[in-house]
This record gives C-alpha cells, sequence and structure tokens, in this order.
C-alpha cells in the first residue's frame, strides 16, 4: 500500500499525508511525547503504545482508505509531523463523513486543526459529493468543541456515556454540518 500519495495542501505551512507505515517512527514519537496529554481525550491512549501497535493501526487506516471507508491523513505542520486528521468514518451509501483529529500540545492555539478541519469539510463536499459532516468531541474537551463551533458547526446532540477515559464514562457532543450550511468555501 506504500506509493498512495495522496497529499492534500491546507496553506503554505499544513499538509495532510496519508497514514502511510512509513511514518510510523514519527508517529509513534509524537505519540509518546504527548502521551499524557492524549490520555486525557483519547480511549486509544490508555493502551500501550508500541511500533507493533502502531503499525498494525496503520495498516489497518490504509485498508480502510483503500475499501473507501476511512480518510487517515497525518497532519504536517511546517515539514514536521504535528498530529493526525482525517476521516474516522465515512459512509458513500450515506454521504457522509466523521472528521477527527488530534494535535501535538505544543502547537495548539494557532489555528492549525481549525483550518484543516476547513479543508476537510471543503474535500468531503467537493471531492467526495458528501451531504453531511460531522465532529464528535468529549464533552469536556472544550478545545475540540471550540474548532466544530467556530467552524459552524450545529451541535446536534450528546451521546450520554459513550466513551471511557481514565476509568470514567464521558459524554460525547454531536456536531454536524451539511453541504447546504456550508460557507467556508
Amino acid at each position: 500500500m506504500s506509493g498512495l500519495a495522496l497529499k492534500i495542501q491546507v496553506d503554505d505551512e499544513i499538509e495532510l499525508r496519508l497514514n502511510e507505515v512509513r511514518y510510523a517512527d514519527e508517529y509513534l514519537a509524537l505519540i509518546l511525547r504527548n502521551l499524557e496529554y492524549l490520555q486525557e481525550w483519547m480511549p486509544w491512549a490508555a493502551f500501550e503504545q508500541t511500533p507493533t501497535s502502531l503499525r498494525a493501526y496503520m495498516q489497518n487506516t490504509m485498508l480502510q482508505f483503500v475499501e473507501g471507508k476511512g480518510l487517515p491523513t497525518n497532519l504536517w505542520y511546517r515539514g514536521q509531523f504535528a498530529g493526525t486528521i482525517g476521516f474516522s468514518r465515512m459512509s458513500h451509501e450515506q454521504r457522509m463523513a466523521e472528521i477527527g483529529y488530534w494535535l501535538d500540545k505544543d502547537l495548539q492555539g494557532r489555528g492549525i486543526i481549525t483550518k484543516a478541519c476547513r479543508t476537510l469539510v471543503d474535500y468531503a463536499f467537493q471531492e467526495y459529493g458528501f451531504n453531511k459532516v460531522e465532529i464528535h468531541a468529549a464533552a469536556g474537551n472544550k478545545p475540540s468543541r471550540s474548532v466544530a463551533e467556530r467552524l459552524g458547526f450545529t451541535q446536534e446532540g450528546i451521546l450520554r456515556q459513550v466513551e471511557w477515559l481514565k476509568g470514567k464514562p464521558h459524554d460525547m457532543v454531536v456536531y454536524g454540518m451539511l453541504a447546504s450550511e456550508w460557507t467556508h468555501k
């Protein structure tokens, strides 16, 4: 699966690249550097992060891409691996996608995720012809929720105690954007 050279240019500093296994070492280093922060909001971060488990995850996301069920991209900022963003779930039948993301804690507050999300929403509507894009965020994750709100997504509901973080259940807020509502073109 190497050689699938999809790159999405967000701006002069931000680029999205497919989650290819060749980036595994950089990916693992970034996870380990951010592990304490990630454990706050990402259920998967509670499990041991190893080169083997990460490579298996990356191969699985690329299989989802090939099958048209996801668009796993890594976020590169000024040429450095900075986080992940992509369609963690997509359905051509339902004409919708869900965006998931996380960013190196040292790079937050610069609008990087907001710009990348805007680009992916455009991509969902223009390239895939989807009708809806969703963002799901833990209710207490204010930075993640503010990305959806800044982009004009509508809060559609709360999934009660659907995510397990640090030994406790947490609510998930669901935001949605319809193609007919999207004005950030």
